[in-house]
């Protein structure tokens, strides 16, 4: 007899929820598209991995026999979603089939041995650390949107840098990421327990490593968390993610930092600009987003156009007492960075037609934007 289970359809459906982008798409191993399914005392284990990223979650259950399948994650999790009952019952039959019966009926699965599912990564529970699930959060969502795409540019930039600094005494932790148009870069205070992490000069997270990270601290208060020489590890009471970190050497990006002036800048409210920006994007072609940016004294003048919908322009009051200036920027990338800031005025810091521009703030004082110029 193989595994027996009674669980709740919510928890089902929110574990395998959680599991749905890990799960290997079609053309890779065939096991990979498959949830672990593994009983434990009064606890149901859902395990998923593509080799690079493995989610386990752990829910309660009725267990009348003890055992493990896979099943295949996309279809389960389809089944459990439209099931118009409170509770699924799982009972595995002969050749590894399993019968998913809900209150309107009984639906039988193929599934596959679980001898043949990938070994889940072992860590050490003593390298955790204990952290604000917001902090991690807001390290994730201020650095996020500049990551480069798989593909698009050199693979380390598809990777958030984690480092460890130290001011005045106090530790941070600080993400950095960029896709060669622009960098953001972004710390939080920590304690002292930040030396139990293994960072190196090149600890790199991938992206979709990222994006799941951000999932896991949802509605949560606080995880352990650890970076490992390999690997980084997240962790509740009940699940726990596990990331293989991205070997290679990411550009060394403090001299881009230190080349900007920062005597002349900008000043301006940031509700006001962003729309400007969306509307100005409404006229941009292709994906450059090109929208032409002039400084005169106290005014900022933004202009952009599309050979077949038209053209717009627009003047902004601003604080601004420097040269006249003229550049071209990727639009969207001052919605990203603006729409993640607290405060309600922003410094745009620009010294020359071809330097890079820095976006600073009062109230986001450890976060850091820059956008390099576009040739108009």
């Amino acid at each position: 007899m193989g595994i027996v289970v009674n669980i709740a359809r919510d928890d089902l459906l929110n574990g395998l929820a959680a599991l749905q982008n890990i799960t290997a798409k079609k053309g890779t191993i065939a096991i990979l598209g498959n949830v672990l399914i593994s009983t434990g005392d009064d606890i149901v284990e859902l395990t998923c991995t593509d080799l690079e990223i493995g989610l386990r979650c752990r829910l309660p259950a009725e267990i009348m026999s003890q055992g493990s399948i896979t099943l295949p994650c996309k279809k389960l999790f389809e089944i459990v979603r439209e099931a118009g009952s409170d509770h699924i019952h799982l009972e595995e039959k002969e050749k590894s089939w399993v019968k998913v019966s809900v209150e309107t009926g009984d639906y039988n699965i193929a599934g596959m041995e679980s001898d043949e599912f990938p070994h889940f990564p072992e860590y050490d529970p003593q390298n955790l650390i204990t952290m604000e699930a917001g902090k991690l959060q807001e390290l994730i969502d201020k650095t996020i949107f500049s990551m480069a795409n798989e593909g698009e540019s050199q693979f380390t930039l598809t990777s958030v840098l984690v480092e460890s600094k130290e001011r005045d005494n106090q530790k941070f932790m600080r993400f950095v990421s960029s896709d060669g148009h622009r960098l953001s870069l972004m710390q939080v205070p920590m304690g002292a327990d930040i030396e139990t992490l293994n960072l190196s000069k090149t600890t790199l997270i991938p992206k979709k490593g990222i994006q799941e990270m951000r999932k896991f601290c949802e509605g949560l208060a606080e995880v352990s968390f650890a970076i490992e020489e390999k690997q980084a590890v997240l962790k509740t009471e009940r699940d726990i993610l596990i990331i293989r970190l991205i070997n290679g050497d990411f550009p060394d990006y403090k001299p881009l930092i230190d080349i900007i002036n920062r005597e002349k800048y900008i000043e301006i409210a940031k509700g006001p600009l962003i729309h400007a920006f969306r509307r100005m994007n409404l006229f941009t072609e292709d994906k450059f987003n090109i929208v032409q940016f002039s400084l005169e004294p106290d005014k900022l003048i933004l202009s952009s156009q599309s050979m077949d919908i038209g053209n717009a322009r627009e003047e902004i009051e601003v604080k601004y007492s420097g040269d006249e200036l003229t550049l071209g920027f990727n639009g969207k990338y001052f919605i990203d960075s603006l729409s993640v800031m607290k405060s309600d005025t922003v410094r745009i810091y620009i010294s020359s037609n071809e330097s890079p521009c820095m976006i600073l703030s009062e109230n986001d004082p450890e976060f850091i934007s820059i956008i390099m110029p576009m040739h108009l």
